[in-house]
């Protein structure tokens, strides 16, 4: 026998364990987590093998990594931002 439809059936898959007080509606509607700055500041620092780190740290060597790219004639098109 096939189970009824319930209320979770209709959910999106990204927020299907989620909790509402985790998440925020962004200015253009769409629903983000309130985190998401902090997830994203450690996510850049990882990739400079940061493991204890202040921001300006993190946001000093990427204003370096995009200044070694200017001087090798390298454009950097930020994602979202292209053209």
């Amino acid at each position: 026998m096939k189970r009824e439809v319930t209320e979770r059936d209709f959910r999106k898959e990204e927020f299907l364990n989620s909790k509402p007080e985790d998440y925020e509606f962004r200015d253009d509607g769409k629903i983000v987590r309130k985190d998401r700055w902090e997830k994203g500041i450690h996510v850049i620092a990882s990739l400079f093998d940061y493991r204890d780190f202040e921001i300006d740290d993190v946001v000093s060597s990427v204003r370096k990594m995009r200044d070694a790219l200017d001087e090798a004639g390298i454009e950097f098109i930020p994602v979202g931002k292209e053209s």
